[in-house]
């Protein structure tokens, strides 16, 4: 019966499709992880469910997918991603505290920001990031910077989780997403500055997945601007990281990260106010062309930085 609904004509008024998925597809409760069509009929009938029923239905659709994420199938665990994808982009703050669902759809989510699977990893991260950015404001104003919120807890997960991942192609994801809570949070990432420069140093020596490196740079140059008061109190370390990623590239003639890393150390000093010019100065005898290069660079683009 649902495949046939599936391909009706009228499907697409707001009625027809709340009535398909509230007299037919939820009543199905946990078989709907068992059985095929029902559960992607579901997740396609969702997607094509205007706002505002999605947010009138929450507590009859937040079921279904709560038994989808919290099935053994990967599949499930991706559909069910994808349908709190759709409630979250069609829902208010108000809406999603009905009934206690936003903690319990965040434990949910949270516990798949680590998952084996690249693909339920892929949609996880976006996911837990978007619903937090709807259930909580990170703090701006400086006075609330100090102020610990569920943001904090957010993030101190997600890097515990990035720290202890050793493949390549899924700390691309995490880094790639590390980015995007450094602009969601501004200032308010100067808490977690240590942390956050830890991992990024860790992560550039990926050599394997180049995207690795770039993102990280494209982290490290928020972080200069978000990051700006206490950034140069991890400089050193910045800099000898960026020395490693310089030599390698080079050698290896990878010139787009080469030439990224090179930038982003010109900017780095002249952040720092020439605090870096007498250990940029040691490295014009390092026995690495691109690194000498490097230094030539910074200086020619910058003479008067120290002074």
């Amino acid at each position: 019966m649902v495949r046939s609904l599936l391909f009706d004509p009228e499907l697409h008024t707001g009625s027809i499709l709340e009535k398909i998925l509230l007299d037919i597809i939820i009543p199905l409760g946990d078989d709907i992880n068992k059985l095929h069509t029902p559960r992607y009929a579901f997740y396609w009938l969702m997607s094509h469910t205007k706002f505002p029923y999605i947010g009138i239905h929450l507590t009859k659709l937040a079921p279904p997918c709560l038994q989808l994420i919290s099935s053994s199938h990967d599949e499930n665990k991706v559909l069910a991603l994808k349908c709190f994808n759709l409630i979250i982009e069609n829902i208010g703050r108000s809406e999603m505290k009905v009934n206690n669902f936003d903690h319990v759809i965040c434990e949910e989510i949270m516990k798949l920001i680590k998952h084996p699977s690249l693909e339920v990893l892929e949609l996880s991260i976006p996911c837990s990031l978007s619903l937090m950015n709807l259930m909580t404001d990170p703090p701006h104003k400086l006075q609330e910077l100090w102020k610990p919120n569920s943001f904090d807890m957010y993030l101190l997960s997600y890097l515990e989780y990035a720290a202890y991942e050793t493949k390549s192609n899924r700390k691309q994801l995490y880094v790639k997403y590390l980015e995007r809570i450094i602009q969601t949070c501004r200032q308010a990432i100067i808490k977690h500055l240590k942390s956050i420069v830890t991992l990024l140093i860790e992560y550039m020596k990926v050599k394997d997945v180049k995207e690795v490196r770039l993102s990280c740079l494209k982290c490290l140059k928020l972080l200069l601007v978000h990051g700006w008061p206490r950034i140069c109190t991890h400089s050193i370390d910045i800099l000898m990281s960026c020395v490693n990623v310089i030599a390698e590239s080079h050698s290896e003639g990878n010139k787009t990260v080469y030439n990224e890393t090179r930038d982003f150390v010109l900017a780095l000093r002249t952040l720092c106010n020439g605090s870096l010019d007498k250990h940029l100065e040691c490295l014009k005898s390092f026995n690495n062309k691109g690194v000498t290069e490097m230094v030539a660079y910074v200086f020619e683009k910058n003479p008067s930085s120290s002074s």
